[in-house]
């Protein structure tokens, strides 16, 4: 066993080393309850029926994180049952404003009761996207041109400048075969500020597809307009010949997908008169309305006529997603 003894110096310098560490722990002791009286939570405090009184900022959240915990609920999107042809509703989620909720702790008065700040989240897919839409809101008083495009290039470009001159942003449903076959005229559409959208990766039947099939007919299209335009098209679809089933609209709104139809078909494919077409697409149009037209020879002619006469009725025309 060794034994060793401290001389009068070094007995000294252990005394004041231990004074020295009673000293420092004291301040700290002091601070630490000087700095609750001053920014710490005020007395009688409660959080959820939680007391909080006397906590510093950094204690107080980590209180509540543990509160968001229990709390926090993520959303669930809305669904459909196939075999029934049930949509299963959403479920908003909740998710606790830990930033806020601290701030309202460590500002309130003494003997205050308080709640803990919670957001609702709403699910990304509610249960309009496994209804067909025909128009947008009555209570608008805007009106959506939609241009279905698989065909017709050549008329495109007087279309554009119509649309600049009249400064009117329109929505776009393209296919997928067009958008290969004409890159330059997709770039042109998109830089001109339109709304693009999907019409499927080929101008197929949609009713004899089953929901791989038209799922891949969407997303597929998407990543192609997408990688021509370095943009992602709105989640909008727009079946090809107009085919609508509960398994087309279901396919669409479970990846996120609006299926979109119209209130008034302007018929254009069928070349009628321009004064005709005039007449069928004015006598019809209502607030919110969605207007079908295709890039033809007649619809050129007749398109600044239309949003004029539209701007007349107190009608603004511009995209789909305007209107919803």
């Amino acid at each position: 066993m060794v034994i060793f003894f401290l001389g009068p110096k070094q007995l000294r310098a252990g005394i004041y080393l231990f004074l020295g560490v009673l000293l420092v722990t004291g301040i700290f002791i002091s601070w630490k309850h000087m700095s609750r009286k001053i920014i710490g939570v005020k007395a009688g405090v409660r959080l959820e029926e939680y007391p909080v009184g006397g906590l510093l900022p950094d204690e107080v959240t980590r209180v509540v994180k543990s509160m968001a915990v229990r709390i926090d609920r993520e959303p669930q999107n809305a669904s459909y049952f196939p075999e029934t042809g049930e949509i299963i509703p959403a479920k908003s989620g909740r998710k606790v404003d830990i930033a806020a909720t601290v701030n309202k702790v460590c500002t309130a008065k003494s003997g205050v009761s308080l709640k803990v700040l919670i957001n609702n989240i709403s699910p990304p897919i509610s249960e309009e996207y496994f209804k067909p839409v025909y128009s947008g809101r009555r209570d608008s008083s805007r009106v959506a041109l939609a241009v279905n495009v698989a065909w017709g290039e050549e008329y495109l470009p007087e279309m554009l400048r119509i649309f600049q001159e009249e400064k009117v942003k329109a929505t776009f449903f393209l296919v997928g075969t067009w958008v290969k076959a004409f890159p330059e005229m997709v770039k042109s559409i998109a830089a001109a500020g339109h709304e693009l959208a999907n019409h499927g990766l080929y101008h197929g039947h949609p009713a004899q597809m089953n929901r791989d099939q038209l799922k891949k007919l969407i997303l597929e299209n998407t990543a192609l307009i997408q990688t021509v335009t370095g943009k992602k098209p709105a989640s909008l679809f727009a079946p090809p010949y107009g085919e609508l089933t509960s398994q087309i609209v279901s396919a669409a709104g479970e990846i996120g997908y609006r299926t979109i139809m119209w209130s008034v078909d302007s018929v254009d494919w069928k070349k009628p008169a321009p004064d005709i077409m005039m007449q069928r697409v004015l006598s019809k149009i209502e607030s919110g309305g969605i207007i079908l037209f295709h890039p033809t020879v007649v619809t050129k002619t007749v398109i600044k006529d239309i949003i004029r006469e539209l701007r007349k009725k107190g009608l603004e025309p511009g995209t789909v997603s305007s209107v919803l």
